[in-house]
């Protein structure tokens, strides 16, 4: 317990003192000393042979780009033809391909126009049958259901109002 307590006190005394270390101090600590040991490397093998040019350097440069440059050039190999249609089988092949793809292709437009033809039939003649209704028929079934519903609420005008202006009578003839 005693030990405690002087732990304790200990650890006070060392927070009043103020020692600290720097913020993000260990995290760039080996970077640091590696910096140091390579400058340190450097200097001893610049002081030991020093910086030197060899003899004739700049005289050769620019014969040797030029050997070196040119040695490219013509030493690239001639390119590869490669035909594209190098056998019968693969040109008789790419055209029964083509053959079978504008096949299907051309089936299933007619498929898609005969069914947009065959509604078309059908909207025409419901719609025909509408305008075959004789005026007093509908009248007197107006009438006759009139006299059974009661008023309408202003919710029902309105959602009468909106049916018939956002839907066709088409549509209102398939939902009967």
């Amino acid at each position: 317990m005693e030990e405690n307590l002087e732990h304790s006190d200990w650890m006070k005394e060392m927070k009043d003192t103020g020692f600290t270390t720097p913020s993000n101090y260990f995290e760039g600590l080996n970077q640091s000393i590696q910096a140091k040991l390579s400058m340190e490397r450097l200097k001893v093998s610049v002081h030991e042979d020093g910086f030197t040019v060899p003899t004739c350097y700049f005289e050769q440069l620019q014969s040797g780009i030029l050997a070196k440059t040119t040695d490219v050039v013509q030493s690239r190999p001639e390119p590869k033809l490669i035909k594209l249609w190098h056998s019968k089988l693969l040109k008789y092949a790419s055209a029964a391909c083509f053959v079978i793809v504008a096949g299907i292709g051309t089936l299933y437009y007619n498929q898609q126009t005969e069914r947009t033809s065959v509604a078309m039939t059908e909207e025409m003649a419901t719609e025909q049958m509408l305008y075959d209704i004789d005026e007093e028929v509908i009248i007197e079934h107006i009438e006759a259901n009139s006299n059974q519903l009661p008023k309408a609420s202003a919710s029902e005008i309105a959602m009468e109002n909106y049916i018939l202006n956002n839907y066709s009578q088409n549509e209102l003839v398939a939902d009967l």
